[in-house]
């Protein structure tokens, strides 16, 4: 039996936690903690003498071990080390939904994962598994956002796993983007009609969110958590959606698309938690609605930006809205809005007009042009 000195970073990366490890063979090997640290890259004379100090310690209690070893004064029981596949891990342990779809996926870009046990997947070889994802990404044999979703998912079960003891975590990176942008699509009030006029009850909920979130500029998966006591009815008929940080103040028509009240505890759209499930039916909705295949949920709140922009000429705004730290970012996001014009027209930063006027009674689509919050 060998009797090992194991050092382990912190999270800061500033210290060793320092551990004993009895160990047989590969497979079979036992670890205690020593209670005792020291520092990675001393910085001054006190640090240095105190890993001085460590060091004559844990060679102290390692020769000491030993002894009592070899001569039968203490007993080491080691147990065999779990002999399990990472498929049986990840499949049984790893306590995330659509857990066989994020296998599957990294499967089909490294085909040995399934011979492997949990312990073999070292930082190395799941590098090796990014950077095959990140090649096919670029010669186009898989979408960009459908391996970013699922590589994201694979790292939130690895973890899960780490917790469990199952498999110890490495940090990853997330995958590289591609470099191309898709591209934005602004609906109009025609076609945010027509997605009005869907009869499918089956499909309400998903329509009524779509178009909701087109009008508050609120995203749909953040929808899909609010209730009925995010709603609060104001004296004057209006309402305000209170949820998080988030504060909108809606006119009797954009309330309206929620339907009728229920019970506070009752989720305001009934929408599946989960994002694929949420996008198959939003796919379903786009087709009977007749309209451009390419669509996305988050075409949503590109409708919203560029509705109230085209209003307003505000960024600030827009920036507020949205929830960006900058105007910056909303400039990266949208580079058709500038603040030039709303500087020189109105030479303030805020338009505090705009905010005490907002959402004052008209018809949701007027004259082609969506209701903005104006």
């Amino acid at each position: 039996m060998q009797i090992q000195l194991w050092r382990r970073r912190n999270k800061e990366n500033t210290k060793h936690n320092l551990y004993i490890r009895y160990r047989v063979n590969q497979n079979r090997a036992k670890v205690e903690t020593l209670k005792l640290w020291e520092w990675i890259n001393p910085t001054d004379n006190i640090q240095t003498q105190h890993n001085i100090s460590v060091k004559k310690a844990y060679k102290e209690i390692l020769r000491r071990t030993k002894d009592d070893l070899e001569n039968n004064r203490i007993k080491i029981n080691i147990e065999n080390k779990r002999k399990q596949t990472f498929k049986e891990d990840f499949i049984g342990y790893s306590d995330i939904e659509n857990k066989e779809a994020i296998y599957k996926f990294i499967l089909s870009q490294e085909e040995d994962v399934d011979n492997r046990y949990s312990s073999e997947l070292n930082r190395s070889y799941l590098i090796k598994i990014k950077e095959k994802i990140e090649f096919n990404i670029s010669e186009k044999k898989i979408k960009s956002t459908t391996a970013s979703k699922y590589w994201s998912d694979f790292k939130k079960g690895l973890r899960k796993l780490h917790q469990k003891k199952l498999f110890e975590y490495p940090n990853l990176k997330s995958i590289k983007n591609s470099g191309e942008k898709r591209e934005k699509i602004i609906l109009s009030a025609k076609e945010l009609s027509n997605l009005n006029n869907i009869k499918s009850k089956k499909l309400e909920h998903i329509k009524n969110a779509f178009i909701f979130s087109a009008v508050s500029g609120i995203k749909v998966r953040e929808l899909t958590n609010m209730k009925w006591s995010n709603i609060k009815k104001e004296k004057k008929g209006d309402y305000t959606l209170i949820y998080k940080t988030k504060r909108r103040r809606l006119s009797l028509e954009v309330r309206n698309i929620m339907g009728k009240r229920k019970t506070d505890k009752r989720q305001i759209f009934s929408l599946p938690t989960n994002e694929s499930a949420r996008s198959k039916i939003f796919n379903k909705m786009i087709k009977e609605a007749g309209l451009n295949k390419k669509i996305k949920m988050s075409d949503a709140i590109h409708t919203f930006a560029y509705n109230l922009y085209n209003e307003t000429k505000n960024i600030y705004l827009i920036s507020a809205h949205l929830g960006h730290k900058s105007i910056e970012i909303t400039k990266s996001k949208y580079d058709y809005m500038e603040e030039e014009s709303y500087l020189i027209k109105n030479n303030i930063l805020r338009d505090k007009g705009f905010i005490n006027n907002k959402f004052k009674s008209r018809s949701l689509f007027k004259k082609g042009i969506l209701l903005s919050d104006k």
